[in-house]
């Protein structure tokens, strides 16, 4: 009986992590689809990953930061090798960023807070706000900009 040996072509797959505090759905080329809830991840191919980014026009999900693959050792994957650009511009601010803003003087503060218009960065500000222990002079500004949120809470 003759040895039978197998080989497999299957795309290595990476893990795709969310780095926000909401879900993010994803479809990928072949039509599979995703809800990836904040600090987890689902497998994806390299091809996916480019897919997914190159039909995003507002906000690169793995440009941006908000999603990041990572290979099977951990390491994050090199987007430029993979033909990902970097999305600077909209890079999403770290929590650890945004508290620091909020421990600004409130000019410096509020002149921050001027140039956030995206709502995903001001829904991760409120987030981060919310635990933190802001005088009321940063509240009415955070208030001014976000009056949908509910800031009765943190005024006490």
């Amino acid at each position: 009986m003759a040895d039978i040996t197998y080989t497999t072509t299957a795309a290595p797959m990476f893990r795709a992590y969310n780095r926000c505090k909401f879900d993010i759905g994803i479809v990928t080329a072949q039509g599979r689809q995703y809800n990836i809830k904040p600090d987890s991840f689902v497998l994806l191919t390299m091809d996916d990953i480019a897919y997914i980014d190159s039909i995003c026009r507002k906000k690169k999900l793995f440009g941006s930061g908000m999603l990041e693959a990572v290979d099977a050792n951990g390491k994050p994957l090199n987007y430029e090798q993979m033909g990902v650009v970097e999305d600077v511009e909209n890079k999403i601010l770290s929590d650890d960023e945004i508290s620091a803003a909020l421990k600004k003087p409130l000019k410096a503060f509020s002149e921050w807070l001027e140039g956030i218009e995206d709502p995903v960065e001001l829904h991760a500000i409120y987030m981060v706000a919310t635990k933190m222990d802001l005088p009321s002079s940063k509240i009415k500004v955070l208030k001014a900009k976000m009056p949908d949120k509910d800031w009765l809470d943190e005024m006490d």
